[in-house]
């Protein structure tokens, strides 16, 4: 018997075994190892809760905090107001104007056709934008635009049209807030959609909820006794059990903000149909 080519099988032998005893461990150490958690996106998080929502504007965007504060109209400011009776009243801050011949709008049109009037016929108008129309009290609001954004549930830069049944403007009330100042250089606004990651961990959207319309405005932070505070705030229209409310995250600091205050939740329960889609765009 050649013992020594015994001697090298039984090696080879003993080193198969050994490298399968080997691969036989490391399997049985990766199936007992725990699974790793993976992270869920904020688009998967929102689908498993059942809240839709559309475009989010994802353009980058500047801002800062500026102060303003309403201007008092003068007579020069109203003479070249054409076919309607004027009165100026609140310490001449609010204009009421009743139309001479009442202008024949579509309130699904989201105010586009309401755009020549406010250009031709009403004192700085190319300045406001649509906001939303009020079915049950016949009101189309357009708020005026500060650094080319809106500002929101703010009476003091707006343009409410009152129609009639027949859904003619026969009348509108207009206050304008006047130059603004910057606090400081302007700095990143954060993205809409990082806006709408904030609300989710907040807690504030609610299970199959629909976010109907998302807005980058200018937001009245609070009112000091010379003029009134402004910052960036995305604006998120939310509606959930036939209800709507609006959800505002500053955009520059990226926590919520707490609109509790009675002139808001007014003008949130006015703002709730009909929204401009171009807002979103």
């Amino acid at each position: 018997m050649d013992w020594k080519k015994t001697e090298t099988i039984f090696i080879i032998a003993f080193l198969i075994l050994d490298i399968f005893l080997l691969v036989l461990f490391i399997d049985s150490r990766m199936s007992s190892a725990p699974t790793p958690l993976v992270s869920q996106t904020l688009e998967e998080k929102l689908k498993s809760e059942n809240i839709t929502y559309g475009k989010i504007p994802s353009n980058p965007e500047k801002g800062s905090y500026l102060s303003t504060e309403p201007i008092a109209f003068t007579q020069k400011d109203i003479n070249g107001l054409k076919g309607q009776k004027i009165s100026v009243m609140n310490a001449d801050q609010r204009i009421y104007s009743v139309l001479t011949k009442p202008v024949k709008i579509d309130p699904e049109k989201y105010g586009a056709d309401l755009l020549p009037f406010l250009k031709r016929d009403v004192f700085e108008g190319d300045r406001y934008t649509y906001w939303s129309y009020n079915a049950d009290r016949r009101e189309m609001t357009f708020n005026q635009k500060i650094d080319g954004r809106p500002v929101l549930f703010n009476t003091n830069g707006q343009i409410v049209f009152n129609l009639n049944k027949d859904n003619e403007v026969i009348s509108y009330q207009q206050t304008m807030l006047g130059d603004t100042q910057l606090f400081d250089e302007k700095d990143d606004v954060i993205s809409g959609t990082d806006a709408l990651e904030v609300l989710h961990q907040h807690g504030d959207l609610k299970q199959n909820s629909k976010i109907v319309n998302t807005t980058l405005g200018y937001y009245n932070l609070v009112s000091l006794p010379s003029s009134d505070v402004y910052l960036p705030v995305w604006a998120f229209e939310v509606k959930h059990d036939k209800q709507t409310t609006f959800l505002l995250v500053n955009g520059l600091e990226g926590s919520v903000i707490n609109t509790s205050d009675e002139q808001t939740n007014t003008q949130r329960q006015s703002a709730v149909s009909l929204h401009n889609e171009e807002l979103s765009s």
